[in-house]
C-alpha cells in the first residue's frame, strides 16, 4: 500500500525537533478525520523492512505475529544543515491498551555497518530516510511502520499553540553563539516557557564556561520536555484548535502517513488518557560513552525493546537485534 507523503520545509534550526511528532502520531488527524474513510493503517513487513517496502504481515519473522491493533513509528529531527539527524525516538502505539511508549536513541549510537562513520545518525546523510528507517530497525530487531520528520518551527509553534508549557529547567543556562544565532539564558526551576524558549532549552549542551551537561543530559531534558509536552497535548479535547494542530502538521511534517490513516488513529486517541498510570511512557535507550560512539548495553536494550517497543505477540531474542556490545 502507498501512502500519501507530505513535503517538509526545512528549517535552518536544529537541536530538539520531535515533539511535534506525537501530534502526527495519534492526534494529527483529527481536524480530517471526518472528512476521510477511516481504514486501519497497514504494517511493515518485518524488521528488515526499510522504506516502501510491501505490506505483508505473512512475512515477519518466523513463529512471530503482530498485535492486531499495535504499531511502531520512528520520528525524526534533523540538525542545523539538515543533512543528519539529531532527534531519533522509537515509538509503539497499542490502540487496544491505549498504550504509547517513546524510547530516545542517542544519535552517536554505534551500529553494525560498513561506512567510516558507524553513529546512527549518519544514516540519513548517507541514505535517506529509507536507509535510517532500516538501520534502526535492523539494530532494535522490529519493524518501523511510519515515520515522521518535523522541523524547528512547526515544534515552536505546537507549543504556542497548547499555550506554553510549566517546565523543570534542570540547572542554570547561560550561552551565546552568534553564530547559530544562539541567546539562551534561564535559571534552574520550574518556568513557563513559550515555543522558542521552550525550543532554546531543548537545544542548550553546556554554558560558555563549559559547565552544565554533556549530550546525554541534553537528551535527558529533551525526553522530559518531549513528556510535558504530548502530556499536555494529549489531555487537551478542545475542538475548537483541531484546524490549528493539523495546519502546524500540514506545514511542519514530512511523513509517509496518509490522512486515511491519521483519521485512524484520530479517532482511537479520543478515548486516550493520559492521567492513567502507564498510558504514556518516555525513556531513553540504554548506553554508555566509549569515544567516540555510544555503546547500547545488549541486555537492557533487549528488555527496554521487549517491555516497551516490541509489537510481536511474544518476546524477541537476543539474536534478533543488531547490537554492538
Amino acid at each position: 500500500m502507498s501512502k500519501g507523503k507530505r513535503e517538509m520545509k526545512e528549517s535552518s534550526g536544529g537541536g530538539f525537533l520531535s515533539v511535534l511528532l506525537v501530534l502526527a502520531l495519534i492526534g494529527g488527524g483529527l481536524y480530517a478525520a471526518w472528512r476521510f474513510l477511516v481504514q486501519e493503517p497497514a504494517k511493515a513487513v518485518s524488521a528488515m523492512g526499510g522504506e516502501g517496502a510491501p505490506t505483508a504481515e505473512d512475512e515477519a519473522p518466523t513463529g512471530y505475529a503482530r498485535k492486531k491493533h499495535c504499531w511502531t513509528f520512528l520520528l525524526v529531527g534533523t540538525d542545523k544543515s539538515g543533512a543528519n539527524t539529531d532527534s531519533l525516538i522509537l515509538v509503539r502505539y497499542d490502540a487496544d491498551e491505549q498504550t504509547v511508549n517513546m524510547a530516545s536513541i542517542p544519535r552517536d549510537t554505534r551500529v553494525d555497518v560498513q561506512r567510516k562513520l558507524k553513529k546512527i545518525n549518519a544514516a540519513y546523510a548517507n541514505g535517506g530516510m529509507g536507509q535510517l528507517k532500516e538501520e534502526v530497525s535492523r539494530t532494535f530487531g522490529i519493524p518501523i511502520d511510519f515515520y515522521a520528520k518535523v522541523n524547528v518551527k512547526g515544534f515552536a509553534a505546537l507549543v504556542d499553540e497548547l499555550g506554553g508549557v510549566d517546565f523543570d529547567v534542570p540547572c542554570n543556562m547561560n550561552y551565546d553563539d552568534p553564530a547559530q544565532d544562539l541567546s539562551i539564558h534561564y535559571q534552574k526551576g520550574m518556568q513557563h516557557l513559550s515555543g522558542q524558549q521552550a525550543l532554546e532549552v531543548c537545544r542548550f549542551r553546556h554554558n560558555n564556561d563549559l559547565s552544565g551537561y554533556t549530550d546525554t543530559g541534553r537528551m535527558e531534558t529533551q525526553r522530559a520536555m518531549l513528556a510535558t509536552i504530548a502530556k499536555k497535548l494529549l489531555s487537551w479535547k478542545n475542538l475548537t484548535k483541531l484546524n490549528n494542530y493539523f495546519a502546524i502538521v500540514n506545514e511542519h511534517t514530512d511523513t509517509d502517513l496518509s490522512l486515511s490513516d491519521m483519521a485512524w488513529f484520530a479517532e482511537k486517541a479520543l478515548s486516550f488518557d493520559i492521567e492513567r498510570e502507564g498510558s504514556f511512557n518516555a525513556m531513553m535507550m540504554p548506553a554508555a560513552w566509549r569515544n567516540p560512539y555510544m555503546y547500547l548495553d545488549p541486555d537492557a536494550t533487549l528488555e527496554m525493546v521487549n517491555t516497551y517497543l516490541n509489537p510481536y505477540t511474544k518476546d524477541l531474542t537476543a539474536d534478533m537485534l543488531d547490537i554492538i556490545p
